[in-house]
């Protein structure tokens, strides 16, 4: 442009009305923002140093599109289509990898010899207030590792065998308070909300070893305040994090979250607090969580101050929430596979004679319901998607490629224990797949509900013992069938905030009583029973489609 030009254009700006050049300013701002953004595309698909890594192209340009997931609950279905159409390494963000093959899970979350370790994510783990104090879930590794040393004998064998009794009578009052419903005096059709019930149980079990007392859901049939509150935490957890993606805009970003959600979230963290100064203030010792941990921590001081409040909250959560979604989930696929069902009550009432038999130690080895169990925790992982780790400075390998340092990375569970290359039929309840394995088309090393290495789940254990007692007993005691037969559907299609909402409506009833002993029926199901199960299998190894009415599986197999 020419001196006169220039000139002219300065005059024609001088003259020109504020709306006219708020406009002019408005498009210049505008172009100038749009052109960053093309260029951070172009950089991030073209230029960027996992440009390799095959993914959706939005995904790969920019994060936005990974939060919006997160916000309306259905991460885990696109992980599994991501990986269904671009394989086991998956581009979900401009810096973050989703894994489905089960080599990530030594690489990402073991202890590798000559290999620094992947942190947690701080984007996850960040601190609400500067000066709120580390904890167990937390990014700092040194505090993580003396706060599980601390823990860890709480969950022992010893501690298991001493917390047996405090459980089994949780569950006694379990089957009393279902026997109402099993029997008309609750509800005329029997049907119950069982999810409902089985929360009620992981939470009373969970807040007396945690708070030295239960919540008494199950007494009063009904939520305690804690437990309404903590049916939130998982969604806090997750939408907080998607916000924090965004610094230093984060802090602002927070008030898109409902205020409901961020509100029950403070709720939770300040009556936790208060039952865990409670729970600390007893001089007596008890058979829970608390008292092993007081007695390490007593000769070798590892958690300080408000480090104890935080901590029992967060066990007491994890403790109940997850095991919660696991039962529910479990007796979900058993009464939407009757095969299944039959099999399993057959090995529990064959197994023993009366239910004060029934014990965490007697049901250790009921091999079929472990496998069921196993099914369970692979088809409906409890734990939605991975938190994502980061790839220390300098990179590193996972599953034999280079990853850059920085990079977030993370197996996710729904997307992999429902791939063909791990597992034979993936979207198939088939819980014999763990009593006799077939390597060829199994991938069992890809299987870990509660992960691995030094953040994997302390109360692997206890969780185990607590879903074979629940079950035992519950098979024991009731037939268990849907209320609406129509009401079968994929686990996976619920939405998920990191955990899962869980929904199961169900009818109980007594099983008819034995003549020669008076007491419930150990025998085996119906004859058909077998014939059902045993096409159910041919059906699922062989695709063969299922039709959910005895008639027409009656007529099928001759």
């Amino acid at each position: 442009m020419n001196p006169q030009g220039l000139l002219s254009f300065v005059e024609s700006w001088e003259n020109a009305g504020a709306i006219s050049k708020g406009i002019a300013l408005g498009v210049v701002l505008g172009g100038g923002y749009f052109a960053s953004l093309v260029l951070y595309a172009i950089y991030n698909v073209f230029l960027h140093p996992l440009r390799r890594y095959p993914g959706p192209l939005l995904w790969r340009a920019f994060r936005v599109p990974y939060v919006i997931s997160i916000h309306r609950g259905d991460i885990h279905r696109k992980m599994k289509r991501f990986h269904d159409e671009y394989g086991s390494v998956v581009r979900i963000a401009p810096n973050e990898l989703s894994y489905v093959d089960g080599r990530a899970w030594k690489d990402v979350y073991g202890n590798r010899p000559g290999h620094l370790p992947f942190e947690r994510n701080r984007t996850w783990f960040k601190k609400l207030s500067p000066d709120e104090p580390h904890s167990i879930m937390g990014y700092d590794e040194e505090a993580h590792t003396r706060m599980r040393r601390t823990f860890v004998n709480s969950f022992s064998e010893k501690s298991l065998r001493d917390q047996s009794p405090v459980i089994e009578g949780y569950v006694e009052l379990l089957i009393n308070k279902l026997n109402a419903f099993a029997t008309g005096q609750q509800r005329a059709d029997n049907t119950v909300d069982l999810n409902q019930w089985l929360n009620y149980f992981t939470f009373d079990v969970s807040g007396d070893l945690s708070f030295g007392e239960s919540f008494d859901c199950l007494r009063h049939g009904k939520a305690h305040a804690w437990v309404e509150i903590a049916q939130d935490f998982g969604k806090a957890l997750s939408l907080i994090a998607s916000i924090n993606l965004y610094p230093p805009f984060h802090k602002l970003l927070r008030y898109v979250i409902p205020k409901k959600i961020m509100q029950r979230s403070f709720d939770h963290r300040a009556m936790s607090a208060a039952k865990a100064r409670e729970r600390l203030s007893f001089e007596s010792e008890r058979p829970d969580f608390v008292t092993p941990a007081q007695k390490y921590n007593k000769h070798k001081p590892s958690i300080f101050g408000s480090e104890w409040e935080i901590n029992m909250a967060i066990i007491v959560f994890a403790g109940s929430e997850t095991a919660g979604s696991a039962l529910t989930a479990v007796m979900r696929e058993l009464v939407q596979n009757r095969g299944v069902m039959s099999r399993l009550t057959e090995e529990v009432r064959g197994a023993f004679e009366d239910a004060s038999q029934i014990t965490i130690a007697a049901t250790g080895n009921l091999v079929y319901m472990n496998a069921v169990i196993n099914e369970g925790l692979r088809l409906d992982p409890p734990v939605v998607i991975g938190v994502p780790r980061l790839v220390p400075a300098g990179g590193d390998t996972v599953c034999g490629q280079w990853v850059p340092g920085g990079t977030y990375v993370a197996y996710n569970q729904f997307a992999a224990n429902r791939q063909s290359r791990n597992f034979s039929h993936p979207n198939s309840f088939i819980p014999e797949r763990f009593i006799n394995p077939d390597t060829k088309t199994d991938d069992m090393t890809s299987l870990q509900p509660f992960g691995i290495g030094r953040h994997s789940c302390i109360g692997t254990k206890l969780a185990y013992a607590e879903m074979r007692l629940v079950l035992a007993r519950l098979l024991f005691a009731f037939d268990i069938a849907l209320a609406d037969e129509t009401d079968r559907w994929d686990w996976g299609e619920q939405k998920t905030y990191i955990l899962w909402p869980q929904l199961l409506r169900v009818q109980v009833r007594v099983p008819r009583t034995s003549a020669r002993t008076g007491g419930l029926l150990s025998h085996p199901p119906p004859a058909r029973s077998a014939a059902i199960h045993d096409f159910e299998s041919y059906a699922w190894r062989y695709q063969v489609k299922w039709s959910s009415s005895a008639k027409k599986t009656e007529e099928l197999l001759g």
